[in-house]
């Protein structure tokens, strides 16, 4: 049967295809994330709920909302200054949507006090740096802050509850919907969550043992470059993992949602899952840096860059992870829904 998540599947293959893609997980896993939950909660009261919130978007359109907004300027009196550019955008590029997502910014954009070259507070929601070494996540270490991945998501359920976001977030129901479907895909792009830190010859580096030191922040992977397939410098570490899901084919993403069907809830009270995903995520990203070996530091215009040879079986393994996580991320977000507006008896 050719079901409709096949047809988006379709769509996504032919997405991938013609262009590529700039925020987080990228459009397609973001879509994908969402659109599992989409097929998992169908006829539960979560459902309903979301309908409530959303009206006629789906979480497969919304999970990608918190990434669209990164077009609205500050600088340029907080107009939205993407249109046309990336097409999972195009769905909220009318005048009502925009002034939701100028809103948004406005309220999300200096409340966190940004420090110099910090980015906007809403873009800090999107990701932790946490050192490898730590093996699980814990508030207070180097790369973490009061509203980075782990706080966001938890504000961000917390609304959905009925509370309110802790600060310095400030969410509607709606946004808090958002940022609940975009940041679960983020925090199983194990590279949102776990940072390597290296030192000026290319070896690891323990931030919370040895000192914060911003010329060993590799920020998320972003100052690691990896080759092309022909040797040449290509972009960097984080890049390549947010475009893995691209890599899917229609037929493998069409098969996600029976795929997350069959996993099981994180074990313990809800209140405590994302703690447990985010620890998760820190493995996951030991993982991704497995049999990586990086060049020295060298100074760059736009920072420190270190240069990584990848692993032979890497391009592989690294896509199987990336399915992995998509099942699970997708499975959760379902899991996580139907805790919050659990079916009545």
């Amino acid at each position: 049967m050719f079901t409709t998540f096949t047809r988006h599947a379709a769509v996504i293959a032919l997405l991938t295809a013609s262009c590529s893609q700039a925020f987080g997980y990228g459009a397609v896993g973001h879509n994908t994330v969402g659109e599992i939950a989409d097929q998992l909660i169908q006829g539960h009261r979560a459902a309903a709920e979301v309908k409530r919130i959303l009206g006629s978007v789906p979480l497969r359109d919304i999970a990608v909302w918190d990434d669209c907004v990164k077009g609205i300027d500050p600088l340029k009196d907080f107009q939205y200054t993407s249109t046309g550019r990336f097409p999972e955008c195009a769905v909220f590029e009318n005048p009502d949507e925009e002034a939701r997502m100028r809103a948004y910014v406005q309220r999300n954009n200096e409340q966190c006090k940004p420090k110099p070259g910090d980015e906007s507070c809403h873009k800090q929601y999107h990701y932790s740096n946490v050192a490898l070494q730590r093996g699980h996540y814990e508030a207070g270490a180097v790369g973490t802050s009061d509203h980075d991945l782990v706080p966001a998501l938890k504000s961000a359920i917390q609304v959905l509850r009925g509370g309110k976001a802790n600060p310095p977030m400030d969410l509607t129901e709606r946004e808090a919907l958002a940022l609940v479907a975009h940041t679960l895909g983020d925090m199983h792009q194990p590279l949102h969550m776990g940072s390597i830190y290296l030192d000026a010859d290319g070896k690891i580096y323990d931030p919370d043992k040895q000192g914060a030191d911003p010329l060993t922040h590799t920020v998320g992977a972003n100052a690691i470059t990896v080759p092309r397939a022909d040797g040449s410098p290509g972009g960097n570490l984080h890049s390549y993992w947010d475009g893995l899901p691209n890599r899917l084919t229609a037929a493998q993403l069409a098969a996600l949602p029976a795929q997350a069907r069959l996993v099981t809830p994180t074990g313990g009270s809800p209140d405590g899952w994302v703690d447990v995903w985010a620890s998760e995520s820190l493995l996951e990203a030991q993982l991704a840096f497995d049999g990586m070996r990086f060049g020295p530091r060298q100074q760059t215009p736009r920072g420190p860059r270190w240069a990584a040879t990848l692993p032979a079986d890497y391009d592989a393994r690294s896509t199987e992870q990336v399915r992995l996580e998509l099942i699970k991320g997708g499975a959760r977000l379902a899991q996580l829904l139907m805790s919050i507006w659990p079916d009545k008896p």
